[in-house]
């Protein structure tokens, strides 16, 4: 594992959960991005390797964890599921445009949401997913896609500056077009 280009990818996840809380004090809830969630799923699409990015993933989950007051380990849990997923994905998919990033970004939104309500209501025992969830969680995922392109470009540019020559040359793709492209 390249240690520079680790310290970095954490340094840029802590940074997110920073700007994030300074977000959250003037954007309402639903419409505030998850911006160092963004960072992991980014991570999961474009980190070379696996491993390395999952350990990456699971202590930005536990900060979340440390910083918002939930159940401890919760964010952290479904911060692995999205990595996870988004690694898999990103060896399956082309997910190299805007378009297909932010239909991902968007349904994994959705299902970060879902989880993080069902582990509360399975711990807790709050009461079930209603429509006002639902609405803030359709919410939360256009604000996440709006967000998506810089945060996940953020993370290729850390992959590609502190990545070793080989990685870099191997690189996806990141979401804004090349200036040598036709478009």
């Amino acid at each position: 594992m390249n240690m520079k280009m680790a310290l970095a990818g954490i340094l840029l996840g802590i940074a997110a959960l920073i700007v994030q809380g300074a977000l959250a004090m003037t954007i309402p809830p639903p419409w505030c991005p998850d911006l160092a969630w963004l960072v992991v799923v980014g991570i999961g699409l474009r980190w070379p390797g696996f491993l390395s990015g999952l350990f990456i993933a699971v202590p930005l989950g536990y900060a979340m964890d440390l910083l918002s007051g939930s159940l401890m380990g919760q964010h952290a849990f479904m911060r692995l599921i999205s990595y996870v997923t988004a690694a898999i994905v990103s060896r399956q998919l082309d997910l190299s445009g805007h378009l297909p990033v932010g239909i991902f970004v968007f349904g994994m939104t959705i299902v970060y949401g879902l989880g993080i309500v069902a582990t509360v209501s399975f711990f807790v025992g709050s009461n079930a997913i209603g429509l006002d969830i639902m609405t803030s969680a359709v919410a939360h995922g256009i604000a996440n896609v709006v967000a998506a392109g810089p945060m996940i470009g953020l993370v290729d540019r850390v992959v590609l500056r502190f990545g070793d020559e080989e990685v870099g040359r191997r690189a996806p793709l990141s979401l804004h077009q090349s200036r040598g492209s036709i478009g």
